[in-house]
């Protein structure tokens, strides 16, 4: 907590200081309602852990600055965000609190930041199987490269992005102050004027903090070189801080992604593949992975203007090649119990549902062998009213040892609406939950956004 209380004060030191830009605000009043005690799944999914699992009013405001220039040698963004919300529980939560410090080519971003949302937020896990936008920000400190760079010896034909990042859990865990170690390298390959290829990986670790049942976790250097290399002797001395493979907790994501660019449409396919050890490295775990087609119609104003199809597997978890017996059960992990969840949420697909928590405390994934179909398109009803929609159809398969055939299908629409006459943008939308997974729900939502500069 101490580490996470200095990154908070630096961070509003900074948004003080470069005040002195014009300042952009948003103030959002948000409710949500249901048929059931909980909310549909979609009313809650992909919301950046922002909207709360019961009936709620909630204002959520924001003053950030943008980048003022991109070719800038020397450019400074910064947001703050907080939500306060009536609910069964209420509460006052930060959402994003950043400064991001950016040269041409590279930037910083030190304290809370949401991901980018890619595929305009129709993909049901933002296109990456591992890293959705389920979830709060973790706090921390990222450096990165701000696009993809060219190499000198490739100028043509292949360009490198990648990032170094350091933050901190600091929710109620099994392992409390559990730091998180993340790196990503990716190439893009210029295939031809319409084609290229992004290929690469993300790295996450889980490491140090307090176990409470294993104790403290070393936090010396050396140890931390294995954590982020991925290494470890193979068993479970040292206090047990090891997995079976290596120190720490390992989750993983190859990205492979094909675009086109053309004069009518544009179009991406993509496969994004889990791995927690060598077997799922080595794609031992085939066929489980993400994978989607998206595609831009080029058509503005238009009833559609962007589709996306997805399909999710996840039911092999290198059952037939895994090392020392062990199959890889993903997102969990026997001594980072809390496994591959932050404040209550699963940080991956949504759809890798969490256990129920106990004395506050969530003790991994629940439900994480599933295959899972979506289909998403958005576009305009008028000039001034935009929709998007969603249709997923969920399978869970439960255990290799406690087999369960159950299904979840969640259709989401919302609407947007944007008239001159009116000072605030309306957004109205429903969601349903039917099925055997969870209880037939219906419920919607009614959102209010003021946006200006000040």
């Amino acid at each position: 907590m101490k580490h996470i209380k200095i990154i908070l004060n630096l961070t509003l030191i900074f948004t003080v200081f470069f005040e002195l830009h014009s300042q952009n605000y948003l103030v959002e009043l948000n409710s949500n309602i249901s048929s059931k005690e909980n909310l549909p799944f979609f009313l809650t999914a992909n919301k950046f852990g922002a909207i709360p699992n019961s009936n709620n009013i909630l204002l959520n405001t924001s003053i950030y600055s943008d980048f003022k220039n991109n070719n800038n040698r020397f450019n400074i963004a910064y947001k703050t965000s907080i939500s306060g919300y009536i609910a069964d529980k209420n509460n006052v939560l930060i959402n994003e609190l950043y400064v991001s410090i950016a040269s041409e080519n590279w930037q910083l971003d030190v304290g809370s930041k949401n991901d980018d949302i890619v595929f305009k937020g129709l993909s049901v896990s933002n296109g990456n199987i591992i890293n959705s936008i389920n979830t709060r920000a973790f706090p921390g400190i990222n450096f990165k490269t701000r696009s993809y760079l060219e190499l000198p010896f490739a100028k043509n034909w292949l360009k490198v992005k990648a990032n170094y990042a350091e933050y901190f859990l600091n929710d109620k865990r099994a392992v409390d102050n559990t730091h998180l170690h993340y790196k990503s390298l990716y190439f893009k390959s210029k295939l031809s004027d319409k084609l290229s290829l992004i290929s690469g990986l993300d790295h996450y670790v889980q490491w140090g903090g307090t176990s409470e049942e294993f104790g403290k976790q070393p936090t010396n250097f050396k140890t931390y070189l294995k954590y982020i290399t991925g290494t470890g002797d193979g068993n479970k001395t040292e206090d047990q801080i090891n997995s079976s493979n290596a120190w720490g907790n390992h989750i993983g994501n190859y990205l492979f992604q094909l675009n086109y660019t053309g004069e009518n449409s544009n179009w991406s396919i993509y496969l994004s593949h889990p791995f927690e050890d060598r077997s799922g490295r080595e794609f031992a775990n085939y066929p489980d992975g993400l994978y989607g087609f998206f595609i831009d119609l080029k058509k503005p104003k238009s009833f559609i203007t962007h589709l996306i199809t997805e399909f999710q597997y996840t039911k092999h978890h290198g059952k037939n090649s895994s090392e020392n017996g062990l199959i890889d059960n993903y997102f969990n992990n026997s001594v980072y119990k809390s496994g591959w969840t932050f404040f209550g949420r699963t940080i991956g697909s949504p759809f890798f549902t969490t256990k129920a928590p106990e004395n506050g405390i969530t003790y991994g994934i629940d439900q994480n062998r599933l295959t899972s179909f979506n289909f998403g398109f958005k576009g305009y009803l008028s000039d001034n009213i935009q929709y998007k929609t969603n249709i997923t159809y969920t399978k869970f398969a439960g255990w290799f040892n406690n087999p369960i055939n159950k299904s979840l299908f969640a259709p989401y629409l919302e609407v947007l609406i944007s008239e001159e006459s009116i000072p605030f943008n309306i957004t109205v939308g429903t969601s349903a939950d039917f099925g055997d997974f969870l209880p037939t729900n219906f419920g919607g939502f009614l959102k209010l956004t003021k946006t200006g500069i000040f």
